[in-house]
């Protein structure tokens, strides 16, 4: 009863700032259009990278977590986080019951999104998917997101140590746009991009939910890419706890 009164509470102060996370849809989106717009003026547009496009929009919606500059800038530099460590759940947890409502609001755009490119821009979208593979496909956009927000609280404690990581975190996000295929498909990278990119966390919470749910990967990849993210979140959990076992140490009630 408790974690449903709090998670009631989290979709209150959601709903009631919506317009804020439909502001939020708008950028990435704008963004990839403007892509779409360019590849297809330099000839190599396509109704597969339309799509692409588009589902990278709702991707991003749905599997990219904004966390760390609450967690940094509010809870550790402003000493917010003393509100926090007194309560019998952990910090991890609050977090991510408070990403939830998020979530469900980000789903809801996506579906209209959708929606009205099926309905006015058939031809605009090139799924193939094969519907027996699609709850693989959430999972894999699931564990895309614990991925993503584990990663950034992980980033975010570095506010610990430092006094200001805004210019870090700003260099973490640039790289995790080039290295999901935020640009331009993984494929079309350059080899050794591609191998980077295929080691690294961030393909597999952006790049591959995208191109699972488009119906590029067949069953034995999607498979392939569900095992590497269950790895890359074990590693991001021990590094989330060692890092805020240490760092909440070096905690004061007064922030920095």
């Amino acid at each position: 009863m408790r974690w449903i009164r709090m998670l009631s509470l989290y979709f209150e102060r959601t709903f009631e700032y919506r317009l804020r996370s439909l502001l939020w849809l708008m950028l990435p989106m704008i963004n990839n259009m403007t892509l779409i717009l360019f590849w297809t003026g330099a000839g190599m547009g396509s109704s597969a990278l339309s799509t692409y496009y588009i589902l990278m929009t709702i991707g991003g919606l749905l599997t990219t977590s904004h966390v760390e500059y609450e967690v940094s800038e509010i809870d550790i530099k402003q000493g917010q986080l003393v509100n926090y460590l007194t309560k019998p759940i952990s910090y991890y947890w609050m977090n991510l019951l408070n990403e939830i409502p998020y979530r469900v609001l980000q789903m809801i755009y996506a579906t209209t999104i959708i929606g009205f490119f099926l309905l006015f821009f058939p031809r605009a979208l090139s799924i193939t998917l094969n519907m027996l593979y699609f709850p693989l496909v959430i999972l894999i956009f699931t564990l895309g997101y614990l991925l993503s927000f584990t990663f950034k609280m992980s980033l975010s404690y570095l506010a610990f140590w430092f006094k200001d990581i805004h210019g870090l975190m700003e260099l973490v996000t640039i790289v995790i746009i080039i290295m999901s295929g935020g640009i331009m498909p993984l494929p079309w990278y350059p080899q050794t991009l591609q191998t980077i990119s295929n080691i690294l966390p961030f393909a597999y919470s952006g790049y591959y939910p995208v191109v699972s749910l488009q119906g590029v990967l067949s069953l034995n990849q999607m498979i392939t890419v569900i095992t590497v993210q269950g790895i890359w979140l074990s590693i991001l959990l021990l590094i989330h706890n060692a890092l805020w076992s240490r760092g909440v140490k070096e905690f004061t009630a007064v922030g920095q």
